[in-house]
């Protein structure tokens, strides 16, 4: 027996400002599946195009040869602007921790406009149709700059979901967050818990995302707020079992920088969220955690009136959440407990670094451990 569940997904935003678009090109998305099986389907999204996204051909490889995907019994497709669409059921065997590849050709023009920076790795095609081909003609593509003054890979846009069909996994936990999410701690707490519990952790995180404040038209990439997009992205996502809420930070710190000064929650409005999220999960039989806001002393937006506010919300998550992991305990410096430790700074002392990060997966592995019987070291 088996059943559909989500293998990848990614959160999608709106990236129209970036004015990407490209036309008689084919992508090739590599993406890492957390589940197995013998079938595929793939999700594609146009929710923030202002046109209709054509899609001429799509193929999906699970490491052996790829297999040219169906909608609706047809080839191709078009998905309307605000809309998203799943393909047809594939034959195609995907394993574990295995890369599945996904090719769409796009012979008009289709602007880039829902999308995601991605850990994963995308590759664009001289002019044609290229979709499954065993010598893909990719071109060098530009990167670009974040709002954060870094240099990023080009969002990856379209693709923004695998399902497969094969044997149930126990725990499927939607991780729902912001830059420190999209950073990779779910994709290690997955790889840490691997040798005792069968588990899988989905990333839903978006640089600049926020708790309960959707954004302004100049920073839309930032996406939905969690309460707009949590029916979405964790509720309507397959096989899910449990949330982990890891958000807040922005919250506090873009309000008089990047956002609205008025946009600056009180305590009580990010707790009234967090209560609001969890009861919607309850409700849909998932398991619960809230992590607590990482400390950011030194950091644009800091003020000690919004640690106060940190301090007060992070109490109330230790005391009164469903389930909490503790990020804060985990990153803070034992000597001013405002402030990210040195040793896992990645110099903007907002960021986790690599050590950091690591450090955010394993508490959150430990977390889970604890609640299924076991430890991990």
């Amino acid at each position: 027996m088996g059943r559909w569940q989500t293998g990848w997904m990614q959160a999608v935003a709106d990236f129209r400002d970036l004015d990407r678009a490209g036309a008689d090109e084919t992508l090739r998305v590599h993406v890492v599946s957390a589940v197995a099986g013998e079938r595929a389907r793939v999700k594609l999204s146009n929710r923030f195009g202002s046109g209709p996204l054509n899609v001429g051909a799509l193929s999906v490889s699970g490491g052996g040869q790829a297999v040219s995907a169906r909608f609706t019994g047809r080839t191709d497709v078009t998905v309307p602007a605000g809309q998203e669409c799943w393909s047809d059921p594939l034959d195609v065997a995907v394993q574990r921790g295995g890369k599945v590849t996904v090719d769409l050709y796009l012979p008009t023009v289709s602007a880039h406009a829902t999308g995601n920076y991605s850990r994963m790795l995308m590759e664009v095609s001289e002019a044609g149709d290229h979709v499954g081909s065993s010598d893909f003609p990719a071109v060098e593509l530009p990167t670009i700059e974040a709002p954060d003054g870094s240099r990023l890979p080009l969002p990856v846009p379209f693709v923004c979901g695998l399902e497969v069909f094969g044997p149930e996994v126990p725990v499927t936990a939607v991780c729902l967050g912001d830059s420190i999410t999209a950073g990779g701690w779910p994709e290690g707490a997955q790889e840490l818990l691997a040798p005792w519990l069968d588990v899988v952790m989905l990333n839903a995180g978006i640089a600049g995302n926020r708790l309960r404040t959707d954004p302004a038209a100049s920073i839309a990439s930032f996406g939905p707020s969690g309460v707009s997009r949590f029916e979405r992205d964790v509720l309507s996502v397959a096989g899910t079992s449990d949330v982990v809420i890891a958000l807040g930070t922005n919250d506090l710190g873009l309000p008089g920088a990047a956002a609205p000064l008025a946009d600056l929650p009180s305590a009580q409005q990010m707790i009234d969220s967090y209560r609001r999220l969890s009861a919607r999960a309850v409700e849909a039989g998932l398991d619960v955690t809230i992590a607590t806001i990482t400390p950011f002393l030194g950091s644009e937006g800091y003020e000690d009136s919004r640690e106060e506010i940190r301090s007060v919300v992070n109490a109330w998550i230790r005391t009164a959440a469903p389930h909490h992991v503790d990020f804060d305990a985990a990153l803070r410096d034992a000597q001013n407990p405002r402030r990210l430790a040195e040793a896992y700074d990645s110099g903007d002392h907002l960021h986790p670094n690599t050590a950091g990060t690591a450090r955010l997966a394993h508490a959150m592995a430990a977390h889970l451990a604890r609640r299924h019987g076991f430890a991990v070291d």
